[in-house]
């Protein structure tokens, strides 16, 4: 967990570094890709082996469903994270990041939230076939979104703006299509597996 967390504030602090540096050339908008799309891998990745490994354990469908729901609050907070610090300091401008890093930090503690009750349900040895079937659904939907956000920066062209300096929100855009990736991912392998 410590890991995690050292690695998840070294990606934004890297990030942020990459956008500062952005007058330096497009190479750093590059750079700034490659680590959004490294922690989207390294989140699906350590998801995939963990979710793996709880179901090969006998997991209760109830934490293995609270896991999907802390990893999609991961991928959140990072997003939540990764706004605030390049946004709010100045590092890189763009009028709407205050409403997009509340949407991020709400969508993440609610995901949170309902990790905690499921969890809550597993640790007490019982099955809630609501809220399974609210968090199938919910998955369901957040796949179905993710894919929808990835197909709309590349046919709005968001994801080619870093190469016009005017435009502040690459940063915000390289997040959000590579924390797409990673909750459809996430979303995409837990419905696959979720009745194996």
């Amino acid at each position: 967990m410590i890991v995690g967390a050292v690695s998840l504030i070294s990606s934004v602090a890297v990030m942020i570094l990459f956008v500062a540096r952005r007058g330096d050339g497009v190479h750093m908008a590059y750079a700034h890709m490659g680590i959004a799309a490294i922690v989207a891998i390294g989140f699906a990745a350590t998801f995939f082996r963990s979710n793996t490994a709880l179901r090969e354990t006998g997991a209760r469908p109830s934490a293995v469903a609270a896991m999907t729901s802390r990893y999609v609050s991961y991928v959140w907070t990072w997003a939540a994270l990764c706004l605030l610090t390049t946004y709010a300091f100045g590092i890189a401008v763009w009028r709407e990041w205050v409403l997009f890093t509340v949407a991020c930090s709400i969508v993440a503690g609610l995901s949170m939230v309902f990790a905690s009750i499921l969890q809550r349900d597993a640790d007490e040895g019982r099955e809630d076939p609501t809220l399974l079937k609210l968090a199938n659904v919910m998955a369901i939907v957040l796949l179905v979104g993710m894919v929808a956000t990835i197909i709309g920066l590349l046919v709005d062209g968001k994801m080619v703006r870093m190469f016009t300096p005017r435009f502040g929100d690459w940063p915000a855009n390289n997040v959000f299509f590579f924390g797409a990736i990673a909750m459809a991912a996430i979303t995409g392998f837990a419905l696959k597996f979720k009745n194996r």
